[in-house]
């Protein structure tokens, strides 16, 4: 993490709250779909699914972001799923290892 998400001092933090949804979907979804679920594979398949999302900064307090993802995931929800499920399904045709 760089300085600008690292929050050890319960400092506000700038965050791609979309970065995190997408990670968090990659995880959910990785697990049903018989692919490799190495680190390298899912950090590919966000990085697909992110380029063909818009970003959503935030400004936020440690262990506050919780509760700003699922305010922000309703509003994403199906456009997300969507681009994390071709992303997956890119990296699963072709892996890059």
């Amino acid at each position: 993490m760089d300085k600008l998400t690292k929050n050890d001092n319960g400092e506000m933090v700038l965050v791609n709250i979309v970065e995190e949804m997408v990670k968090q979907k990659v995880d959910e979804m990785i697990k049903s779909l018989d692919m490799c679920g190495c680190e390298k594979c899912r950090l590919n398949a966000c990085a697909i699914a992110l380029n063909n999302l818009p970003s959503h900064y935030v400004t936020t307090e440690k262990g506050a972001l919780l509760g700003q993802l699922e305010d922000v995931e309703v509003n994403y929800q199906t456009n997300l799923t969507v681009e994390v499920m071709k992303a997956l399904m890119t990296v699963k045709e072709h892996p890059f290892h």
